[in-house]
């Protein structure tokens, strides 16, 4: 999402009810406001679960929750990624102790 490609259009989003005015292209704001959706949904969860918390507080542990799903799937991805290098080395290392 390049903010200053020409065929970006501006777009609000109210993330935690505070509007935010982003640019975005056609083909991503879809997506974009589906995000928005799931992010104010786990807000307001947390919102609920915990009363006594403000505004701030449910945003960070929203953040985190993110943040940690993320890092879960690039774990996932950098070790599927290794798991296909070691398979492809040991196919190379093979064809090399077959030409020998």
């Amino acid at each position: 999402m390049a903010a200053n490609a020409p065929d970006n259009k501006p777009i609000s989003v109210v993330i935690a009810g505070r509007p935010y005015p982003i640019r975005v292209a056609d083909s991503e704001e879809e997506g974009l406001r589906a995000l928005v959706k799931e992010i104010n949904d786990r807000f307001n969860d947390f919102q609920i679960r915990y009363r006594d918390r403000d505004k701030q507080d449910c945003l960070v542990m929203t953040l985190l929750t993110y943040a940690s799903e993320l890092r879960s799937a690039r774990d996932q991805a950098d070790s599927g990624a290794d798991s296909e290098l070691s398979k492809r080395l040991a196919k190379l290392n093979d064809l090399v102790e077959g030409m020998l």
